[in-house]
């Protein structure tokens, strides 16, 4: 069963359930288990995602400060799904938008889904889970078209460190997963219990990576331009193992649901620094990134 048209899980980048021919190996039970090949540009393209980010060998940029537009509004009617890849929240009241930043448009919130464990590394540290805010340009009419086009897509990616201390608005997708979790209600939106605002998602903004990458599922269309913070949010283990009872197939759990770092390919990242005051010129880290989007469709 998939689900479409407006503010509905089954999309380009929705990881629909319909389709079988790609999922992750069960590390759980084998960690010698290899990554699976999903074909396509997933195995010959040259910006795939993730990657595996340094701080020493990346650019070091200034850029003017991000803007959020309606994050910090409680979703009170938020819809989530077990799409048998990942735990996906859609249905938001408003058009959340993102600007400023090294982004020459914007960019309004698509999807919010988790994957457990990270799928980038921070200096080679894998952390306990990762959620991809998916953001579509607002010049494109939806996401299929979006994926078409080299700005077609931001996501804002946090990472989540291992705590004692549960994190709350995790603690709210949580409590409606019981209603979701099992297979025959895959691909059955419910409602979230708990009103959650977006803005409780995401930790500080004054620094993060920024790169030229591609969506990590299928068809992983390189038109993703990447956000991901350095700071981290906090979440405790039995928090995490809970998204870990999730069902892709019948009494099957999905234990973990990252994909495998991809060649960098000397591909530009910037680690930014939030500009303070007004806007200003383009800064000379941004136009080496776009220079080396340039060069990969030029070289390859």
């Amino acid at each position: 069963m998939s689900h479409s048209a407006l503010g509905t899980p089954c999309s380009i980048l929705a990881l629909c359930s319909a389709d079988h021919g790609w999922g992750y190996p069960d590390l759980d039970i084998n960690q010698d288990e290899p990554f699976p090949k999903w074909g396509g540009i997933c195995d010959n393209g040259r910006r795939q995602s993730p990657i595996n980010l340094h701080v020493k060998g990346s650019l070091k940029g200034e850029f003017d400060a991000l803007k959020f537009e309606n994050y910090d509004e409680h979703q009170k009617s938020l819809q989530m799904v077990n799409n048998g890849h990942s735990i996906q929240l859609f249905g938001f009241a408003h058009d959340l938008t993102l600007s400023g930043g090294g982004l020459g448009s914007d960019y309004v919130v698509e999807q919010i889904h988790m994957h457990w464990w990270s799928e980038h590394t921070i200096n080679d540290i894998r952390y306990p889970l990762e959620v991809h805010i998916v953001h579509r340009n607002k010049i494109y009419p939806n996401i299929t078209m979006a994926a078409n086009f080299d700005d077609g897509i931001t996501v804002l990616a946090v990472l989540y460190h291992v705590s004692n201390t549960p994190n709350e608005a995790i603690g709210s997708i949580i409590k409606s997963l019981d209603a979701i979790k099992t297979y025959d209600h895959m691909n059955v939106p419910v409602n979230v219990e708990d009103s959650l605002a977006v803005d409780d998602l995401v930790p500080s903004v004054n620094t993060y990576f920024n790169y030229a990458g591609s969506l990590t599922t299928p068809t992983c269309a390189e038109a993703v331009t990447w956000i991901v913070l350095t700071d981290t949010h906090p979440v405790t283990l039995d928090q995490v193992n809970q998204f870990k009872e999730i069902e892709y197939n019948k009494d099957k759990q999905l234990h973990n649901n990252y994909r495998e770092l991809q060649a960098e390919n000397n591909r530009a990242v910037v680690l930014v620094q939030q500009r303070s005051g007004a806007a200003g010129l383009m800064s000379f880290s941004l136009m080496l990134l776009l220079l080396g989007v340039f060069s990969q469709k030029v070289l390859f």
